[in-house]
């Protein structure tokens, strides 16, 4: 790595900044009218309906489509929802188990909610937490109707049974009713139906039609952490814990994690699904169509908890229509394995992998290439049952396609190393002739075939695999396939780093104990440098790059360090056979003598030349 490399690293970064900054800016701008746009047309539209505005204002002030009303609000609705059914005979409280195809869902007619969500098997192995949403937070799906919240009403219910199964093959859906009546005697009912064989609930929602002025659907139970949180101080340590806010608005899928209040939906105006997810399961909403509704969350934060620990969400999905269409949807009880979510074609894959949109359209792409990468993974994986070996196979097709490109770029910048001698006495003579000095260079250049973009251009097989290695840390952190997956002796999980003596933790070092791949990767490294750097100016960077990725690899998952360190190995080899190029013999000679390899594609074709 020269110095011309180096400065051309800094110029390519400088580049890449300078365009996803401008693009970022372009989009934010584009958001920003648009959502202008909506919300001129949305005040035309109340302006044109006085009755539509004074419900708008109603919700607006704190009805069904506000968030930050807060407890003493909701309890106040509460009460008074429930005064205002006293004439209704009281309904029996009961609360029923429905053992479900994939999940266990507990609904409570105290508010018509699921009180309780479980999930037996993530993947196939069982998780360290099975419960989604725990039985003594609020639950999910309570309603407010008309203004009036109903999550302390009792409401009636089709069954008198306590346990019921949907799990078992070729049986009958499951349907559950749920029903009460509203001030007015308006009556209103909610369906829960369970198929056999599908993992999801059915919601539906009925009333009379004309009946409904407003609605919110509110989920306050949050989703809970399946996986074993890891705790310790270290560098991307907690990156691949998730609590989100996920939704399709009908352009892009998008992936929300704040603190306090936000509305979302006021760019496109539509909702094809919604709900929260976690590392390794996603609950969703599913819609069918897209509705016009909107999306509020709050995300609560636990002031004893760490300051990056994933925290919990609520959600309600509010309208103010006469259509309900957010009240009839799919539960969607989702394991995030990618094969799964993806075959169901609603764009439920980009809940485990996003791009960023700024970043060359990364939101279109990057998706795809973390898929092809747990895609070849799984395909190794069948050849060969071991997740590690599938790591290094993967490994060695990301260097073997990069390897043409690679092996010519060393080349050339080893060709320029040699000739440093010759371009130091043409700077000696034209010192002070920036115009002559050039024009000299690259005729020098010329003569002795020297690409003078070699040490720039020397990044790109570089640049090529960052992608894959990026794409790589995200498949190890959120995929199910590679949850708890062994290689061999003291590597356990490929997901985590491997630890060998959790008795000793160094903050940002080792956070959760040692590990032992890192030595291995800093050492490969070291050895790599040492190979590839021959300027004198640059030998700090023999040891500097291994002592940064050093400390960077304590936190990171083992798949992750084993790709780097196999790829360091494959750049000593490739450097051992095609890389070597001996300095000039003779000091007096006018120019160089360069010997360098041949590529390995002219190899067989030149050695019969030389026969």
């Amino acid at each position: 790595m020269t110095r011309n490399m180096i400065m051309g690293w800094v110029l390519l970064m400088a580049l890449f900044l300078g365009w996803t900054q401008y693009k970022g800016a372009q989009v934010r701008k584009a958001k920003a009218e648009h959502a202008q746009q909506l919300a001129a047309d949305s005040l035309a539209k109340l302006a044109a309906n006085p009755t539509g505005s004074a419900t708008t204002a109603t919700i607006a002030g704190g009805g069904e489509a506000s968030l930050s009303a807060g407890t003493a609000n909701t309890a106040t609705a509460s009460a008074a929802a429930t005064t205002a059914v006293t004439s209704v005979p009281a309904a029996e409280h009961r609360i029923i188990t429905v053992q479900a195809s994939g999940f266990t869902a507990v609904l409570d007619a105290r508010g018509a909610r699921i009180a309780e969500l479980r999930i037996p098997s993530i993947g196939g192995k069982t998780p360290y937490n099975p419960v989604l949403i725990r039985p003594e937070s609020e639950g999910a799906l309570t309603l407010s109707l008309n203004g009036i919240a109903l999550d302390n009403v009792v409401w009636s219910t089709s069954t008198t049974e306590t346990f019921l199964r949907a799990d078992q093959k070729d049986a009958a859906p499951v349907t559950v009713t749920f029903s009460t009546t509203l001030p007015g005697g308006i009556p209103v009912s909610r369906t829960y139906t369970f198929e056999p064989g599908k993992s999801l609930i059915h919601h539906s929602f009925t009333a009379p039609d004309g009946a409904i002025r407003s609605y919110g659907l509110d989920w306050k139970g949050g989703l809970e952490e399946t996986d074993r949180i890891t705790q310790g101080q270290g560098i991307g340590l907690t990156a691949t814990y998730f609590s989100e806010i996920v939704f399709d608005n009908g352009t892009n899928v998008q992936r929300e994690n704040f603190r306090g209040q936000k509305s979302f939906n006021a760019e496109s105006g539509v909702l094809r699904w919604a709900g929260m997810r976690r590392k390794y399961v996603a609950v969703i909403m599913d819609f069918g169509s897209p509705v016009q509704d909107r999306l509020d969350a709050v995300g609560i934060v636990d002031p004893a908890a760490a300051k990056n620990a994933p925290h919990p969400f609520s959600l309600r999905i509010a309208g103010n229509s006469d259509e309900k269409a957010a009240l009839n949807f799919d539960f969607r009880v989702m394991p995030l394995h990618y094969t799964t979510i993806r075959a169901l074609d609603r764009n439920f894959e980009q809940i485990l992998f996003t791009g960023w949109e700024p970043f060359f359209r990364a939101d279109i792409w990057y998706a795809k290439l973390c898929g092809l990468v747990l895609n070849l993974l799984n395909w190794f994986y069948k050849w060969i049952p071991n997740y590690g070996i599938a790591i290094i196979l993967l490994t060695l097709l990301v260097r073997l396609i990069t390897l043409p490109l690679s092996v010519n770029q060393t080349r050339q910048a080893a060709k320029m190393a040699v000739h440093q001698p010759e371009i130091r006495k043409l700077q000696e003579k034209y010192k002070g002739e920036r115009q002559k000095l050039q024009a000299e260079t690259m005729e020098y250049y010329r003569k002795q075939g020297i690409n003078p973009l070699a040490p720039v251009l020397g990044c790109f097989p570089l640049l090529l695999q960052m992608p894959v290695f990026i794409a790589l840390f995200n498949v190890l952190g959120r995929a199910v396939e590679l949850h708890e997956t062994p290689f061999f002796g003291w590597i356990r999980d490929l997901s985590r780093p491997d630890v060998v003596w959790a008795g000793l933790k160094i903050p940002y070092l080792f956070p959760i104990g040692i590990t032992v791949l890192p030595f291995f990767m800093a050492a490969t490294m070291a050895v790599q440098m040492k190979l590839t750097i021959k300027d004198p100016n640059q030998k700090a960077m023999v040891w500097l790059m291994p002592i940064i990725m050093f400390v960077f690899s304590g936190s990171f998952p083992s798949g992750l360090v084993m790709y780097w360190t196999v790829s360091n190995l494959f750049t000593i080899a490739q450097t051992k056979v095609f890389g070597s190029v001996p300095m000039p013999a003779t000091a007096g000679s006018g120019s160089p003598k360069v010997t360098i390899s041949p590529a390995p594609s002219k190899m067989k074709k030149d050695g019969k030349k030389g026969k």
